[in-house]
């Protein structure tokens, strides 16, 4: 019997044989031929400290897939490997097929003092700056994809002083200040990626989590240093036997939609269990303000973009802190609300309420009604906490209802009507700070503004919850450069308001007056440089994600003007000449997509009520977002109902609503929704319309997170 081994061997053989056979027949392997050359990530983004700038070491911040030119207000970046960010090439045949493996690459970087990059692909960045990421194999060469170096500037670590018991255990935050390549300063947490370490681990010890354990008395530094060992932060830990043990932060956990708020509350929590209100003032902070702020006084958080921050509340004087989290969640329209201006008698009002699926053919879909109780309903404006709606009416008066999240149905608070206007039937309208802490509403006839703060406290509460209250030594507020204002807004982060001055006819506006809002009492003060010019006769305007502003001018000329806020001073520069909307006869609103991509301009031409239906419409325009600057005008202008007034679009960006004062519907649009639409483009509903009271003005949408 033949031994393994040597049926092994004859088997080669007689694969060998077979072999030379084929290729003596005259038959050859097959030749792949290659076609293109792919490589990833598509963008890249990583970091280098200051200190080590056009130095040797750098940290990643930025993954995969990800523009290198994005604005410093998105989520925080997924961390890839420290101090690397690793490329990958793949080759594409001619019969198809696809491999990573097996294949001599070249690689390249344009900048070699921003970044290097090995033979094995993986780049390190040298200095702050812009690259692009080349490769080349068998003579093909991959489109270069850029690489952007950020530079770490400093670390913030907090809280800055804090005291524990022995035993317990204090959270640590490391926040990086960025100079972006992409321009602009960024903020971001680095607790993941910093090394934490104690001073004097007698006293505490850290983990790599940024979690410290006091062990005893003591007092020790703790130092958070960038991956790339360029940047430290620290603070001061002192551990002992303090009466409180700690804060305790209601809620612990919490989700809310992006441009909604909540509210949290600090407590003692004594050693030996009792909780009680802290003795001293409570600070706050978000980890990541890119995704949350916070008001440092109020705790009254904003959500900005979908993510998750660490919240922070730091007893002054003592240091006791405590800490929550909270999400934010893309946000989606649940419901929709109008007022209906000439409802029924003086005191018998409505506002018309409806669920909204932007997904149905029909996605309004109206509620039960209710009787307000209140002369013409001119606004609805929606507290950002989601549970609640204030009104304005005909008579000057501001009402608060109780919302319920669930139905959408809505009822009278115990709270009185409180005067907004000392001025009957004047136009009045207002608008709501994006914190949900201050209400502003103007009047048209007096020139006035009047201010109120609103008392939250994070639950439905009748009792107190919406309460307003006027602002000490402000209300009524005039000053030289209010001029029959038309509308008032803020800015997205609530720290400025803008008031549209139309003017009359012996006294023209064409302005918008500029204001900042002390943060602590809601008062405004005029800003150094107090207006800036509109075009003709300035009607309502908006502001949109990106740091812009755009006003609607009735004309003539029709146009709209474009601004950019400064962020820091909030003075506005125009982005560029007015742009005129051809084809208008009375440009009176205008709204930005919650992209900033797409800007919509409301021609309302007016007329006579119904039967005689005067036409209006609405037009689309392209946007750029970093600039502000309005582009091309997307496909032609759709018609409206009759005398449209308010414009609202859904937080998602697919429906936009349209109220028709003088016919009673509101007209419905769905946005780039079908595969022969434009992006940005209009394409009316069907039906177009649906029904409302009376007149009505100023359509809204109620805004709750993704799956609630």
């Amino acid at each position: 019997m033949s031994k393994p081994g040597h049926l092994a061997f004859s088997g080669m053989v007689l694969f060998c044989a077979a072999i030379l056979i084929a290729c003596s027949s005259g038959s050859k392997p097959p030749q792949l031929t290659l076609s293109s050359l792919t490589i990833a990530p598509s963008n890249g983004e990583i970091y280098v400290s200051a200190s080590l700038a056009n130095g040797v070491r750098s940290a990643a911040r930025r993954d995969a897939g990800e523009s290198a030119a994005r604005p410093a207000v998105l989520p925080p970046p997924v961390t890839a490997i420290c101090g690397k960010l690793q490329y990958t090439a793949t080759a594409h045949y001619t019969n198809g097929n696809s491999t990573q493996v097996g294949i001599t690459v070249a690689w390249s970087s344009s900048s070699t003092s921003v970044a290097s990059i090995d033979t094995s692909g993986v780049a390190t960045g040298v200095g702050a700056g812009m690259t692009n990421i080349g490769a080349t194999s068998m003579g093909i060469a991959a489109t270069s994809q850029p690489l952007a170096v950020d530079q770490l500037n400093s670390i913030s670590v907090a809280p800055a002083t804090s005291t524990a018991a022995p035993g317990g255990s204090q959270k640590f935050l490391a926040t990086g200040n960025f100079t972006l390549a992409a321009g602009g300063p960024g903020i971001f947490d680095v607790s993941s990626q910093a090394t934490w370490s104690s001073s004097d681990t007698n006293v505490a010890t850290i983990d790599q989590t940024g979690n410290a354990t006091a062990k005893a008395t003591g007092v020790t530094t703790i130092t958070a240093t960038s991956c790339d060992g360029g940047t430290t932060g620290q603070a001061v830990l002192n551990v002992g036997q303090p009466a409180t043990t700690t804060l305790v932060v209601t809620p612990t956990v919490i989700s809310i939609a992006t441009g909604t708020t909540t509210l949290f509350t600090a407590m003692e929590k004594l050693v030996n269990g009792t909780i009680q209100a802290p003795q001293n003032p409570v600070t706050w902070l978000s980890g990541s303000p890119n995704v949350a702020t916070i008001d440092a006084n109020s705790g009254v958080a904003l959500g900005l973009t979908a993510g998750t921050s660490t919240i922070i509340a730091t007893e002054t004087v003592t240091g006791f802190t405590g800490a929550a989290t909270l999400a934010v969640q893309p946000a989606t329209a649940r419901f929709a609300y109008v007022a209906d201006a000439q409802g029924g008698t003086s005191s018998s009002g409505t506002i018309s309420g409806y669920s909204v699926d932007v997904t149905s053919p029909t996605p309004l879909t109206p509620l039960p009604t209710p009787t307000v109780g209140a002369s013409s309903p001119q606004q609805v404006l929606l507290h950002p906490s989601g549970d609640l709606m204030y009104y304005i009416d005909g008579d000057g008066f501001l009402h608060v209802d109780d919302v319920n999240s669930t139905d959408g149905s809505f009822s009278e608070s115990t709270q009185a009507p409180t005067q907004a206007s000392t001025t009957i039937h004047s136009f009045n309208v207002g608008v709501i700070d994006p914190t949900g802490r201050f209400i502003y509403v103007i009047s048209s006839a007096d020139n006035t503004i009047y201010g109120f703060s609103i008392a939250q406290t994070g639950v439905a509460t009748p009792a107190t919850n919406g309460a307003l209250t006027a602002i000490p030594s402000f209300n009524p507020y005039n000053d030289a450069t209010l001029n029959n204002p038309m509308w008032i807004m803020t800015d997205r982060g609530g720290k400025y308001v803008y008031v549209v001055n139309s003017g009359t006819t012996t006294s023209p506006g064409n302005t918008i007056s500029e204001y900042s809002i002390d943060q602590t009492t809601g008062k405004l003060t005029p800003l150094p440089t107090p207006t800036i010019a509109t075009g003709a006769t300035p009607f309502f305007g908006t502001t949109d994600v990106n740091g812009h502003l755009y006003v609607a001018n009735e004309g003539p000329p029709q146009t709209v003007s474009g601004y950019s806020i400064n962020s820091n001073t909030g003075e506005l520069t125009s982005v560029g000449a007015d742009t005129p909307i051809t084809g208008a006869t009375f440009t009176i609103n205008v709204i930005t997509d919650p992209t900033g991509k797409y800007l919509y301009v409301l021609d309302s031409t007016p007329g006579p009520p119904p039967p005689t239906a005067p036409l209006s419409q609405v037009f689309a325009f392209n946007l750029n977002p970093a600039t502000g600057v309005i582009g091309a005008q997307i496909g032609t202008p759709q018609l409206t109902g009759n005398s449209p007034f308010g414009m609202a679009i859904d937080p998602t960006g697919v429906l936009m609503a349209i109220d028709n004062n003088f016919d009673n519907t509101i007209s419905l649009f769905t946005i780039g929704s079908t595969s022969s639409s434009t992006p940005g483009g209009l394409t009316p509903t069907t039906p177009l319309t649906v029904a409302t009271d009376n007149q009505p003005l100023f359509v809204v949408f109620y805004t709750a997170a993704s799956g609630q």
